[in-house]
């Protein structure tokens, strides 16, 4: 009897490595540059949270990053906590994450194809005219379209609009 359990425990791995090896890779991933103490990117934890909760069953992964030298696995952990984000979030204290993806401001997302491939570079939306300046009523979704245009198997142009925020520090060469 025990050559059976050991059969049957062998099949259940093998299924869950088969299971865990055709998994897809998402259709996209949207880079999220955020810092704890930046107002907009504070602002849009809930838009962003939302987008998330919206377009994680249609395949588009969310990975946040906190580009600033003062940022720590703790501090990003109460930063997540506190402002219930449901995506993972890590510290981007070196800002290479930032930097690799060419964001220059918090809050910034990048939306990369599963190839690697920008698909649009940016603003969250156009809530924020400039810094201190909101507008009454936001008339631009340029996140949320992007990311409706993927989950409907269309395909998208390489966009790139302006973010307003604060700025994520150049690297010392």
């Amino acid at each position: 009897m025990g050559g059976m359990k050991i059969i049957t425990a062998l099949l259940l791995l093998l299924a869950a490595v088969a299971v865990g090896a055709t998994k897809e890779r998402p259709i996209a991933t949207v880079h999220v540059f955020l810092k704890e103490n930046c107002p907009i990117a504070i602002y849009h934890t809930k838009t962003l949270s939302e987008l998330h909760e919206r377009y994680a069953e249609e395949g588009i992964a969310f990975r946040g990053y906190v580009s600033t030298s003062k940022a720590t696995e703790q501090s990003v952990a109460a930063f997540k906590a506190k402002f219930v984000i449901p995506f993972a979030i890590e510290p981007d204290a070196s800002l290479s994450k930032a930097h690799h993806l060419g964001a220059k401001v918090t809050p910034e997302v990048v939306v990369v194809d599963r190839d690697g491939k920008t698909l649009y570079r940016g603003r969250i939306d156009n809530t924020y005219a400039d810094l201190g300046k909101r507008r009454r009523v936001t008339t631009s979704h340029d996140l949320r379209d992007i990311l409706e245009a993927l989950a409907r198997g269309e395909a998208v142009e390489p966009k790139s609009t302006e973010a307003v925020g604060c700025l994520i520090p150049i690297a010392k060469s």
